[in-house]
């Protein structure tokens, strides 16, 4: 259910706007308006700020002031980095700076980091609960700890937001691991990451590393050594990694093939 049909439903009045217009805003804000920011694709700017005197949050899903900006929890696959949370703060005129309300950290389950689907369900039921948390005091008139976000070089990264369709082609210079993890960044529910096979764009999802002892030539990377049941088995730098049968539906006799991407789409990706 999407965010509007979820608002229909509880019989919430609300009205979308194609960009932030101070003299529209204005309509909408009195003394009493509390406004809340959630994976909005504007910047604030110093006078809508002002507008709510103070009273314009944004809920971010991370522990600021680690993983700032877009791309959400395809970059914790991507590093490999399963520590994550929930940051409800002032907004500024600078991105995720300000004071936190309230700033919560969990840590993925083990048996769900190969998932972005999973992840991203644990994470929004961490979530409401920590929005429920928070509109459980206001609605108390109870206070709030602020905590200044100390955005320094040595604690806080930034992250720019993630395109399925421009970012997510496979190098095959990466290692088995490093692939592993593209991969599953792009997975569902996003569309998954891109090569060629036969000149042709093959989208694949879900991988893992193999557990087989080969030890594979550079000039063996993307090749497809073998297909055992369900599993299509291809050759990488440091191992063999396993993708899906399915995704290979479409072509017929791929043992032997090599799974490419040229360098002109690679430059393109970035």
């Amino acid at each position: 259910m999407s965010f509007s049909q979820n608002l229909k439903l509880n019989k919430v009045n609300f009205k979308i706007i194609k960009n932030l217009n101070n003299n529209l805003l204005k309509k909408y804000i009195n003394k009493n308006t509390l406004g809340l920011s959630n994976a909005c694709r504007w910047i604030f700017k110093e006078k809508q700020i002002k507008l709510f005197e103070g009273k314009l949050l944004n809920i971010h899903f991370s522990n600021l002031p680690h993983n700032r900006g877009a791309g959400g929890l395809s970059w914790n696959i991507l590093m490999k980095n399963f520590n994550s949370g929930s940051t409800i703060h002032i907004i500024n005129n600078k991105i995720d700076h300000g004071y936190s309300l309230i700033n919560r950290s969990f840590k993925f389950p083990k048996k769900i980091r190969a998932s972005l689907y999973e992840m991203q369900n644990y994470s929004y039921n961490f979530q409401k609960r920590i929005i429920f948390e928070f509109f459980k005091k206001i609605f108390k008139n109870e206070s709030f700890n602020l905590k200044k976000i100390n955005q320094t070089k040595a604690n806080s990264c930034y992250w720019p937001k993630l395109d399925t369709k421009k970012n997510g082609w496979i190098n095959w210079n990466w290692s088995a691991n490093d692939i592993v993890n593209f991969i599953n960044a792009f997975s569902n529910p996003y569309s998954g990451a891109k090569t060629l096979l036969d000149k042709k764009i093959i989208t694949l999802r879900n991988a893992k590393v193999s557990n087989s002892s080969f030890t594979f030539h550079p000039f063996q990377y993307g090749l497809i050594y073998k297909s055992i049941s369900s599993k299509i088995y291809v050759a990488c730098k440091n191992g063999g990694i396993i993708l899906n049968k399915k995704d290979f539906s479409p072509f017929n006799k791929i043992i032997g093939k090599r799974l490419n991407t040229n360098l002109t789409i690679l430059n393109k990706a970035f």
